[in-house]
């Protein structure tokens, strides 16, 4: 999640399966970190570590080691909520503690290692503990059977999971661990672990190398980091990028590695890069490094200047409250330990001046005569120009990054593709077909199904649907139902008694239906759809059959009296597949909101005989332009085909392709800062589903959306 200013993403320039890394070349103007007092005091060679969560940072110092005769010394951390002002605090007073880990805010606490001896000498017994708070404030102390100082530590799918030493181990709770044996041998130490993607990669010093896991219990090693010697891990927008002392290497699938062959001045061959707010970030002499996608980097601010040091050092980078905090120490002053922050505000541009690259390729398109069909295309690089070109010829006028045929006719038909250029090069997307179908065979939207609960008394629901489209008319045939009683007939459990769905055009209540009655007309429209039958007449669900003339419609669902259970809502679109035409409104948009609770599945259906390209967002932070409370701060989404993960996101990180799709549909913007969750995809008929939960066990209410791209 980038700064909204400049989408840009860099490129890469690949040869013989190589990627050589490209710095920034022009000149930019650097702001200057700011250097903050922290109240910690003297006698700590530097800050170790910072971590943000449940709106607080904690900075934590690395433990001085007294005389034998000395007093015990405390851990001791800073806090602050906005990343300005910091209290200095202490974890726990009462044991003499030379080792401490890293600072971690997993599923929704902070999470700090430490232990030594039990007294102020080195032959005392020791005792290991693992901290933990919601707020940096107040401190519940696990004690630990084992010295498990980890490295790195994770929180996926209801455990934590570790690297300390050669050893990768996992827990529920903090206290109880279990060891995940690898095939590793030899003298070497983990140094990270991440997961992405639904998979997990571990990495050592060099001599070790890299291994993997879907499950986190069974590890295998990737034989790729052999020739790179692993090093450390993140996770980023779809990809994975691995760091070492000599090269780097992305992956995009977590199975197939291509290398990175640095640039003198990229940063790597350090322990301290990570994933931040939609950047990768990572110390240079003298300033941060900034990426985006492990290959390419630019400066990201200047470090400021400490009276009596030598030099400075930092160690990590958090981001909350609209700014960055980075922890590190000065060599030279009496008290060396510092915090520095930049807000995101005055964040440099991450500009790439590089040639254009293709992110996303024009698609093959198919459309009716007298409809319209639209090509477009992402790409990086800066000062880019496109022409459009058909059965390779240039089309006059066509210079944007979309192309738009307005009316088609039998000559559209052919092969397109689009030429891009600056002043380092030029690409050519590969020719995709536009293809002449009937009306019928177009890919469009038909269903629309979240099958959830009313978990309380006041518990609703909304799905919304918008019909249209570019030369449309008429009515729209739809079949809208709210069912609970009937469902107990397919096995589901606890189901609603009574549901009532009310039906909006924008703003005004445009009627309601409680109990669906038995009407021949609804039964036979259900019928036709598809949809599953009611167990009777007389069931309580509820159930309309309708013609939408309007563009922006809703549906509420509510339990009747206060009832609560499962409930499955669901919007059909009822034209029958023979009698659609280039006029036949459609469902353009189809989307639910509600309070996620510990997850929410939409599911929906591509109908017609041809692929559809769409946009699907789960918006959390992005509502709050909208005044929705208790939204959920980190959406993510998974997006299935059946049973088949085929796409998931976290934060979309204002991608220019997602940016671009929004617009040419008129979805409300996201913020470019947010956490919301989007992706792109072109699908092919068939049944579909979203997932969408919060990061890390988080909640809260969340709009899921699925559009028909152009």
């Amino acid at each position: 999640m980038h700064s909204p200013r400049f989408p840009l993403l860099p490129i890469v320039v690949a040869v013989l399966g190589l990627i050589v890394s490209r710095p920034l070349t022009s000149a930019q103007t650097q702001p200057t970190w700011t250097n903050l007092a922290h109240g910690l005091g003297a006698g700590y060679d530097a800050l170790n570590s910072v971590a943000f969560g449940n709106g607080t940072f904690v900075a934590i110092a690395g433990t001085p080691i007294p005389s034998a005769t000395g007093p015990a010394v405390p851990i001791r951390i800073a806090t602050s909520t906005d990343g300005l002002a910091w209290t200095a605090r202490s974890i726990n007073n009462t044991l003499f503690r030379p080792g401490v880990s890293r600072v971690r805010f997993l599923n929704g606490r902070f999470v700090v290692y430490y232990g030594g001896q039990t007294a102020a000498d080195f032959g005392s017994p020791t005792a290991n503990f693992i901290a933990t708070s919601t707020d940096g404030v107040a401190w519940t102390n696990i004690a630990q059977t084992t010295a498990s100082n980890f490295t790195e530590m994770v929180f996926v799918n209801g455990r934590y999971y570790a690297v300390t030493g050669s050893t990768i181990i996992s827990s529920a709770d903090l206290a109880a661990w279990t060891t995940h044996p690898t095939p590793l041998t030899g003298i070497y130490s983990y140094l990270d672990i991440a997961f992405g993607n639904g998979r997990f990669f571990a990495t050592t010093n060099g001599a070790g190398g890299v291994v993997t896991s879907t499950d986190g219990s069974t590890w295998t090693q990737v034989p790729f980091f052999a020739q790179l010697g692993g090093y450390r891990a993140e996770f980023l927008d779809g990809t994975w990028f691995f760091y070492s002392q000599g090269n780097n290497a992305v992956s995009t699938d977590g199975t197939t590695f291509t290398t990175v062959t640095r640039a003198t001045n990229d940063p790597g061959g350090t322990a301290n890069i990570l994933a931040i707010n939609g950047r990768y970030i990572a110390p240079g002499p003298g300033y941060f490094w900034a990426g985006l996608n492990g290959r390419n980097w630019a400066r990201f601010g200047n470090w400021p200047t400490i009276a009596g040091s030598l030099f400075n050092s930092y160690n990590e980078v958090a981001f909350g409250a609209g700014r960055y905090v980075a922890v590190g120490g000065a060599f030279g002053p009496p008290n060396p330990a510092l915090i520095i922050t930049l807000a995101e505000s005055a964040a440099p541009a991450l500009e790439f001046p590089v040639a254009p690259s293709i992110t996303t390729p024009p698609a093959p398109t198919n459309a009716v005569l007298g409809g319209s069909a639209t090509f477009s295309v992402s790409a990086l690089g800066i000062g880019n120009a496109y022409q459009w070109l058909k059965d390779n010829v240039n089309i006059a006028g066509a210079t944007a990054a979309s192309y738009t045929i307005a009316t088609v006719t039998a000559a559209s038909a052919g092969n397109y593709s689009v030429r891009i250029t600056n002043s380092l090069g030029t690409t050519t997307s590969t020719p995709v077909a536009l293809t002449i179908v009937t009306a019928s065979a177009v890919g469009r939207l038909i269903n629309l199904s979240v099958l959830t609960d009313l978990a309380t008394a006041t518990d609703e629901f909304t799905l919304g649907y918008v019909v249209g489209g570019a030369g449309t008319s008429g009515g729209k045939p739809l079949v809208l139902r709210a069912a609970g009683p009937s469902l107990g007939a397919l096995g589901v459990a606890g189901t609603i008694a009574d549901p009532r769905l009310e039906t909006f055009a924008g703003a005004g209540k445009t009627g309601e239906n409680d109990n669906w009655g038995g009407g021949a007309d609804v039964a036979a429209a259900m019928a036709a759809v598809g949809a599953f039958p009611y167990s009777g007449p007389t069931s309580r669900d509820a159930a309309v059959a309708a013609s939408i003339t309007t563009r922006d419609n809703s549906v509420r669902v509510t339990g009747v009296a206060g009832a609560t259970g499962a409930v499955i809502a669901e919007v059909y679109d009822a034209t029958p597949a023979n009698s659609f035409s280039a006029a036949t409104p459609r469902l353009l948009n189809v989307s639910v909101r509600k309070h996620l609770g510990t997850g929410l599945t939409a599911g929906f259906v591509v109908g017609g005989a041809s692929s559809v390209r769409v946009l699907i967002r789960v918006a959390g932070p992005g509502l709050a332009q909208f005044g929705v409370p208790d939204t959920v701060v980190d959406p993510q989404l998974v997006l299935f085909r059946g049973t088949t993960q085929i796409g998931t996101n976290n934060d979309w990180a204002n991608a220019a392709d997602i940016s671009a799709a929004g617009t040419s549909v008129g979805a409300f913007p996201l913020p470019a800062n947010s956490r919301d969750a989007a992706l792109v995809a072109t699908l092919e008929p068939g049944n579909y589903s979203v997932r969408a939960s919060g990061v890390n066990a988080t909640s809260g209410v969340a709009l899921v959306e699925v559009y028909e791209l152009p």
